[in-house]
Order: C-alpha cells, then sequence, then structure tokens
C-alpha cells in the first residue's frame, strides 16, 4: 500500500498550542519517509467547542472531518487522546464501514482513540495502530514505520505474571486503554469476538484499584479471560501519578493476579493456561521505546519475553503491506 495521503484529526480534545513543534516534526518525519505528497491537518487540532470545551468541534463537525479523511486519506492519524472519540461512533453508519472496507485506510491513535480503533477493527476486519502519534523519538519512529511499511518490529516484555507458555503464543492483538475498551465492550449488543484468537494488551491511567476492580470485572462478565490468549499489562497509573512508582506497580500486578487467580487456576487444570505479560513500555507517559500496538494485526511472544508484532498477519512480500 502506498501513502501518498496523510491527514492529522482531532476527534477527541485538542492538543496545546505548545504541541505545535511536536506536530510539524512528526508530519515532516511521516511525510519524508513514506514520500507522502498531501498532508491534510484538520482544522480542529488546536480548538475547544464553545459548548464543550473539552473536545474540538460539535460532533457533527468531528464526524464530517473523519467521513471526508476516510475517503480522501491513506493514513489518518488522531493527534489527541481525551475524550470524545466514541461520539463519532453513532454518526459513522454502512456507508462509512463499506468505505473503510473497500479502501483500508491506515488509523494510527492513542488513549480515547481506543474506542475507534477497536470499531475500525471489529466493523471492517482492518488493522490499525494504538500509538500516541507525536511521542516519536528516532527509536519509536523507525518502529512505527516498519509497522506501516509491512515490516516485523520487536520489544522486550518485563516479566511473566504467571508461568510462560511452553511454546511461542501467536494472536492477534487487540485492546489499548483499559477504560476505554471496557465501554467499548459495554453496549446494548456487545461486539462479539473470537476471545481464543486475540492477545489482550492494556494499560491506562488516572486508576486506583477500585477502578480497575471494575474494569476487570467488566472483562470477566464478557466473558473475554475465560478463553483468551494471553493478556499483556503496560502502565496502570493511579490517580495523581504520571509514573508509576515500582511499589505501586507491584500493587496493582498483585492485585490482577489475586483477582484472576480462579481463573488462571481453571484453565491450568483445563489444559489452556492463561500466560499474563507485564511490559514497561506501553502506556501514558512513557519517555522512550513506547510501544506500537497493531490491533487486528499479529504478535508473537516467546518464552523469553520477545515480542514481535507485524500489521499484516502475514508476513509481507518485496517490502509491501499485506
Amino acid at each position: 500500500m502506498t501513502f501518498e495521503r496523510l491527514g492529522f484529526i482531532a476527534p477527541s480534545s485538542c492538543l496545546p498550542v505548545k504541541e505545535k513543534s511536536a506536530l510539524r516534526r512528526t508530519v515532516r518525519l511521516l511525510r519524508e519517509a513514506l514520500g507522502a505528497k498531501e498532508v491534510f491537518l484538520s482544522p480542529h487540532l488546536f480548538s475547544s467547542d464553545a459548548e464543550i470545551d473539552h473536545v474540538t468541534a460539535p460532533v457533527e463537525e468531528r464526524a464530517a472531518v473523519f467521513k471526508e479523511a476516510i475517503r480522501e486519506l491513506d493514513l489518518v492519524i488522531s493527534i489527541a487522546g481525551g475524550t470524545g472519540a466514541e461520539d463519532l461512533v453513532r454518526e459513522i453508519d454502512r456507508k462509512d464501514l463499506r468505505t473503510i472496507r473497500d479502501r483500508r485506510p491506515l488509523f494510527i491513535g492513542f488513549s480515547d482513540f481506543t474506542f475507534l480503533l477497536n470499531e475500525i477493527y471489529h466493523a471492517c476486519r482492518v488493522p490499525v495502530i494504538y500509538f500516541p502519534s507525536l511521542k516519536v523519538g528516532k527509536g519509536d519512529f523507525r518502529n512505527l514505520l516498519g509497522l506501516i511499511t509491512g515490516g516485523e518490529i520487536h520489544y522486550q516484555g518485563q516479566a511473566w505474571l504467571t508461568p510462560p507458555p511452553p511454546r511461542k503464543l501467536s494472536g492477534i492483538p487487540i485492546g489499548g486503554n483499559l477504560s476505554t475498551f471496557v465501554n467499548f465492550l459495554n453496549r446494548g449488543t456487545p461486539p462479539k469476538f473470537s476471545w481464543r484468537r486475540h492477545v489482550l494488551f492494556f494499560e491506562d491511567l488516572q486508576v486506583d484499584l477500585e477502578d480497575l476492580h471494575r474494569l476487570l470485572a467488566a472483562l470477566r462478565r464478557h466473558n473475554v479471560f475465560a478463553t483468551i490468549k494471553g493478556v499483556v499489562i503496560g502502565a496502570v497509573t493511579p490517580p495523581g501519578k504520571a509514573l508509576l512508582p515500582k511499589k505501586q506497580r507491584r500493587e496493582v500486578l498483585r492485585f490482577i493476579k489475586s483477582y484472576l487467580a480462579d481463573v488462571i487456576r481453571d484453565r491450568r487444570r483445563a489444559g489452556s493456561p492463561l500466560p499474563i505479560l507485564t511490559v514497561s513500555n506501553f502506556g501514558h507517559d512513557i519517555r522512550r521505546n513506547l510501544m506500537a500496538v497493531p490491533i487486528g494485526g499479529r504478535v508473537t511472544i516467546s518464552r523469553s519475553k520477545k515480542i514481535s508484532f507485524r500489521l499484516s498477519r502475514r508476513p509481507a512480500r518485496n517490502g509491501q503491506a499485506g
């Protein structure tokens, strides 16, 4: 796939003005690396809606930009999280979904954009990338570009929370921001997945143990843990904390392991263990080697905690994305 037309949209909250230089840098890097001919910048990147100032514009205007993007652009990048991306789902119709399935633009976003990323994968079976687009150091950009152009990228996990799998674990990545992902599932008619084919990646911020309890309970209610191939846990930070101190991180992981103890035990007895891996470079406020996760793509995790990602489920040929 070629990426001649790139676009930056703001379906949720806006960028602070001080991020203009980071935006210009990201535009330049991607344009040069991909040989793009055109770059579209949404008129709402730095704006706030007059009625609801934590979103960039009324939902109709944000949806209009999104609908234009899926018809005109090859690479669609959400510039910030916050809240508001879910609003667009009620504006997206079957014609829009058919356009995404037919054209297969690539979407990149983070945090609140979790809702739309998983919606696009679920409804269209088009792979997408969970990554904060403006956090691009040299290594980060190299990995992001590798995914975009159909290559395989690699990271190293931190520790197994459960016994490692007996052999390599392979599946389809899903998830992102935990609170938003749970909200994505909590609908009158929940989206249906064959969880046994997927590996759940999650991270979150401003979440205490009671919040985490509710979120994990919701995943259990949706039968995620009963058959999911594996779980990868990034940073889950409590309220008021930017980077998670080691002591609090241990407390979070201890709670998750305790809360899922019966699931872990029952799956082990049934001969289908639930591998849970922790990583240190997935989540908010990570400053280097930030993980880019191809939701709907392919992940392989070894016993030695090596994580390999591809955007396509099959290796690319001649450097072309699948």
